[in-house]
């Protein structure tokens, strides 16, 4: 029975979203461009809000939100709103005028941003670190998530006088931040969260205590006991239970992963229902060599908003429901790179890794596993499996398998000065392939491993979501092709069209005036 194929213009049209959003970075940029970049995004409706909104999540230029806010204007503000005012509560990181921006289109669209949450957002107003301190645990989980950025951002110095003034305030949200600092990576910081836990007059201190002397051994058990007679010799000696919103850990609601992406880059899903019919979630990135790299924590009413956040997610992070222990293990695998790399975890983490049972979240390196289905007669068939293994990059799994950095806009030029030289019928069949080779070794061969590796897990995700035995068995024989040099590489057909693809992409984005090259922090080594 013959099918009939579609064709599928939905990844070029992502992809000129993506080129609109990226000129508007530009700085030679007027007024009138930026009228009909917003007329034209308005027409690809909500496929260019999505992107839009991730765009103001992760940027950090302030002249760059501006702009990304006043194409915000050319959608419905229903549509948008709600995570506006999440982006600019959530984000710590940005300077005054990315702020500034945010709470401009708020007040513009008829928010007081002179009550809280909105006042507070350049420190809570308090004018020393004590007062700093109080502000913040007053001000509920968000309060919490203010304190770990912050503690994150000081030196050794003020850490150390943060904690003790958290010894000093003996309450259970005191208590609460000093058992999120039990779960830091540096062993000085356990130490003084565990020697202020001591301090503390409170039957909540020794039950964050006790629970903690089941997790540690050696030297931190020991001095969790120390710490615990020290209560005993206080008078301290039956705890008590935090007070907390809900309980925790919690079973999980639901879980969801995002495929894998060129750079190793994927997304996380994971959420919860509480008690009073509420939903908490958390959306992490990570990245396959640094480990966890962003977490963002969300907070629903109810069941109808939770399915509204998840559906915007879904479009654009490209989420599909996982088993929990394959994402969990995820998680264990970013971080054991991030504890490898020595980076901290990112503060909306720390918080809610409350809500997961702490015998899960041990920092593990993963190793994919295949079935006997899809490893049979694997290598009989990588040679017809190689053949069409250029069809892989048309499959969603391998969404994001573009190159995206400047040396790939260079041999976009290299590209173009061909065509201009020779016109495009008279470009050689020996120029081109001097071009695909000098590409291939220059950014492919010297991360053919990483290559591999990224085929292999975009295999096993692709086996966690219920992709046809031959889509996985065809990215195994492609990784497994590079492993064993079954062709070069500028002649193998996976590689020849991700190399062919990310120059098109990069021509495309020069003819429309953007060149990645500009941003802040690109040099060329040979000038």
């Amino acid at each position: 029975m013959t099918r009939a194929l579609k064709i599928d213009k939905s990844l070029r049209e992502r992809r000129r979203i993506i080129r609109l959003l990226d000129f508007l970075k530009r700085d030679d940029l007027t007024g009138d461009q930026m009228e009909r970049i917003g007329r034209r995004l308005q027409k690809s409706g909500k496929r260019a809000l999505n992107p839009l909104v991730r765009k103001l999540w992760q940027e950090h230029n302030g002249t760059a939100i501006y702009r990304y806010t006043c194409m915000l204007d050319f959608f419905d503000a229903s549509a948008w709103m709600d995570q506006l005012i999440q982006i600019t509560i959530q984000r710590k990181d940005l300077e005054e005028d990315g702020k500034l921006a945010l709470l401009d289109l708020l007040h513009d669209s008829g928010i007081d941003v002179t009550a809280p949450p909105f006042a507070s957002l350049t420190g809570y107003g308090a004018a020393s670190l004590d007062g700093f301190i109080d502000d913040c645990l007053k001000d509920g989980e968000r309060g919490l998530v203010r304190f770990i950025d912050n503690f994150l951002d000081v030196t050794d110095d003020f850490r150390e006088r943060m904690i003790h003034r958290l010894a000093e305030l003996d309450s259970p949200d005191a208590v609460t931040l000093l058992e999120i600092l039990l779960s830091f990576e540096r062993p000085e910081i356990v130490r003084e969260a565990i020697l202020a836990l001591g301090r503390i007059k409170s039957g909540c201190a020794l039950d964050v205590l006790t629970r903690a002397e089941r997790r540690h051994e050696g030297d931190v058990a020991e001095l969790i006991r120390r710490s615990i007679r020290r209560l005993s010799f206080l008078g301290i000696k039956e705890p008590t239970e935090l007070p907390q919103p809900f309980p925790m850990p919690l079973p999980f609601h639901d879980v969801q992963a995002g495929p894998i992406d060129f750079y190793g880059a994927r997304s996380l899903w994971f959420a919860w229902k509480l008690d009073d019919s509420a939903f908490a979630a958390l959306l992490i990135l990570t990245g396959e060599s640094d480990g966890l790299l962003n977490a963002v924590s969300y907070r629903m009413r109810d069941e109808k908003e939770y399915n509204l956040v998840l559906k915007d997610l879904i479009n654009g992070e490209m989420l599909l429901p996982v088993d929990p222990g394959y994402a969990l293990a995820s998680l264990r695998e970013a971080l054991h790179r991030s504890r490898e790399q020595g980076f901290y975890l990112p503060p909306d983490f720390y918080v809610d890794m409350r809500l997961f049972r702490p015998d899960s979240l041990k920092p593990e390196a993963y190793i994919p596993r295949f079935s006997l289905n899809h490893l049979d007669g694997i290598v009989e068939k990588i040679p017809g499996y190689v053949m069409t293994s250029n069809e892989l990059l048309d499959d969603p799994s391998l969404e994001g398998w573009i190159l995206s950095e400047p040396a790939v806009y260079d041999a976009a030029e290299r590209f173009m000065a061909l065509e201009e030289k020779d016109g495009v019928e008279g470009v050689t069949a020996e120029a081109l392939e001097a071009e695909i080779n000098l590409f291939c070794d220059e950014m492919v061969i010297p991360r053919r491993a990483e290559i591999i590796k990224r085929l292999l897990l975009t295999a096993d995700y692709m086996q966690q979501t219920g992709s046809e035995d031959d889509a996985v068995q065809r990215t195994l024989a492609t990784a497994l092709s590079l492993v064993g040099g079954f062709l070069p590489e500028s002649r193998h057909p996976f590689i020849r069209r991700l190399v062919l693809d990310s120059v098109d992409t990069a021509r495309q984005a020069l003819a429309e005036g953007y060149d990645l090259r500009l941003e802040e922090g690109y040099t060329n080594d040979e000038e």
